[in-house]
């Protein structure tokens, strides 16, 4: 989240330890759900065109390929994108699915689907029968995606601020690496600033690794994994991904209190990677 007013910012920089603390602990996130239902349809289709224009620019498409996303969250925009867009079938994994079936999601699925619709002038899109989703051409997995045994390989993968996310990442790389086909593109748009205050993007440097995972963050919850930017890229290159593009964003860290854990590492500066890599 972002807190713009410098007085409550203060305070809630300063007490930061007990209300992430009670956040996580007490799922307090459970206030937070409104905002499941006010997702921007226009600024997730310009993610998404962006990440097709630097497919595109490599002489790729999405025609006839096997696409999976991790982490969709409520939403289906970019199936429905990459279906649109000549995808043989795509595939939703997520270990906390956030679709809970109640008349504000179903409002919001409805919303989505008029919003593809008029975005490719169509009356009626070829992957939902009978008001359903056909599952031929997008299926829902809900699970641990390094646990789940994928019978078809993958062409392409997508995860939009979601990595920060996983707690056993290099099992996930390894799993992806495993299901991939040889020459297909993966791209993650990863977000590794402290999400409790985006004005404050490095506060949750402050604390040891074990104070972080036992007392501040909960997976499913609130959990950031605090990995960065260069273990990312000594994961992918470990699991046989060479990085093809990559668009880094770095913020200030002048004056942020690092706990020794952090203090010998590597681009610590490092907010956002948004990366491209070939299998």
């Amino acid at each position: 989240m972002q807190v713009k007013n410098n007085l409550p910012g203060y305070f809630y920089n300063k007490f930061d330890f007990p209300i992430r603390f009670l956040y996580s602990q007490f799922h307090l996130n459970r206030i937070f759900f409104w905002r499941l239902y006010t997702s921007d349809f226009k600024k997730l289709d310009s993610k998404f065109e962006g990440i097709k224009k630097l497919i595109n620019g490599l002489h790729q498409n999405f025609k006839g390929k096997v696409c999976l996303e991790l982490g969709p969250g409520n939403s289906y925009l970019n199936a429905y994108n990459l279906l649109m867009n000549g995808a043989k079938k795509v595939i939703l994994v997520d270990k906390f699915p956030r679709y809970i079936k109640t008349n504000k999601q179903e409002e919001f699925f409805n919303k989505e689907l008029e919003y593809i619709k008029q975005k490719f002038e169509k009356k009626d899109l070829f992957f939902i029968k009978d008001k359903k989703i056909d599952k031929k051409y997008i299926q829902f997995i809900e699970g641990d995606f390094a646990k789940i045994d994928f019978k078809e390989k993958i062409d392409f993968v997508l995860t939009i601020s979601v990595f920060e996310h996983i707690k056993n990442v290099e099992e996930v790389i390894a799993k992806l690496s495993n299901v991939m086909k040889k020459g297909g593109l993966m791209y993650h748009s990863i977000d590794l600033r402290d999400h409790y205050n985006f004005n404050n993007p490095f506060l949750f440097y402050k604390y040891s690794k074990k104070t972080w995972e036992k007392y501040l963050t909960k997976e499913g919850i609130s959990y950031t994994n605090r990995i960065r930017y260069n273990e990312y890229l000594k994961l992918f290159r470990k699991y046989e991904f060479k990085i093809i593009n990559q668009n880094i964003e770095r913020f200030s860290i002048n004056g942020k209190k690092i706990n020794k854990e952090f203090q010998n590492g590597e681009s610590l500066n490092v907010g956002v990677l948004r990366i491209l890599v070939r299998r």
